[in-house]
């Protein structure tokens, strides 16, 4: 099985040097070509060991030592020690014993190196072994409110090109990250908050202010009307010899939502009317809802009045897409 980034949090209330030991240890029996492993003990005032291969003068250090223990890490290498560079090669325990400003209590795991299912197998012995701190309080997080500009873009006609008999999976992910990497690149000049892929779409976010409002209204609308150029180019590559969907949609959107820690993602009505919108509009098209300001005067547009659940009649700007749109 392939090694993976795993990173594991543990509310374990009460952790001496010696059961942390054990658990390295445990780690060690379980990925065995982890054989070397090197503790750090940090207090309140210093750091009482740096690197420490031997476990007895860990020991005999801490016993020697009256300063409260901030944090007890260790590192594991599959060579000889931290000097050999090879980051492929690197796993860390750490646990702290007390609340430390927003940093939590408890035992932390990382690695980019290691198997899930090897992983398991140590962690059965966390599980089954230590306490944890039940915490049966529903969390909430109800968002900090902020500014947004909402481009919502997507592929037309993309579930029914998929279901041609011809088109396989590989096939469907060549087109997907060329019409994802388009994306990225038309957005980079004033890049969003935020970019979501969902599945043949994108979403993108982008928090305003009075400073920027302009700057972002002009970038996202002309991103968006190059769309149209961008995905020619890649349906006519010749990787894509069983063609693509003709047409690409794309709605905008601006106003008040609320940004959400957990995820990194936004909520709220502009998005929602953005992705609307963009499910309304006609392939050689672009529809912008009426509230987004500083529009430049300079780009043709025209009065419109859409349809779209649930919101009924809409009234927009329509943009065409068509070279000679200017």
């Amino acid at each position: 099985m392939q090694p993976t980034i795993i990173k594991r949090h543990y509310p374990i209330t009460t952790l001496e040097f010696r059961d942390f030991w054990d658990i390295c240890s445990r780690f060690q029996r379980v990925h065995p070509n982890f054989n070397s492993v090197h503790y750090t003990v940090e207090g309140h005032q210093s750091i009482i060991l740096l690197e420490e291969p031997n476990v007895s003068n860990v020991l005999k250090r801490l016993k020697q030592n009256k300063e409260e223990v901030l944090k007890y890490s260790a590192r594991f290498y599959s060579n000889r020690g931290p000097r050999v560079s090879d980051a492929s090669t690197f796993a860390e325990l750490q646990y702290r014993p007390a609340v430390q400003g927003r940093k939590e209590t408890g035992l932390t795991f990382y690695s980019d190196c290691v198997s899930k299912a090897t992983y398991y197998q140590f962690e059965e012995e966390i599980y089954s072994n230590y306490p944890f701190t039940d915490d049966e309080e529903v969390q909430v997080e109800f968002g900090k409110p902020c500014e947004v500009l909402a481009l919502v873009i997507d592929i037309r006609g993309f579930s029914v090109f998929c279901e041609k008999p011809e088109i396989e999976s590989p096939y469907t992910c060549g087109l997907m990250s060329a019409f994802y990497n388009m994306v990225n690149h038309t957005l980079q000049r004033y890049p969003p908050e935020m970019t979501k892929f969902l599945g043949d779409g994108v979403l993108a976010i982008w928090e305003t202010s009075a400073k920027d409002r302009e700057i972002v209204v002009h970038e996202a609308l002309k991103a968006a009307l190059s769309l149209r150029q961008g995905w020619s180019m890649v349906k006519n590559s010749a990787h894509f010899t069983h063609g693509a969907p003709q047409d690409i949609g794309a709605g905008i959107c601006f106003g008040l939502a609320s940004h959400l820690e957990v995820g990194n993602d936004y909520i709220g009505r502009p998005i929602n009317i953005a992705s609307r919108l963009c499910g309304a509009c006609p392939g050689d098209r672009i529809y912008v809802d009426r509230a987004v300001p500083n529009l430049p005067l300079e780009i043709k547009k025209q009065e419109y009045l859409a349809h779209i659940k649930p919101y009924g009649r809409h009234n927009v700007w329509a943009y065409s897409t068509k070279p000679n749109r200017a």
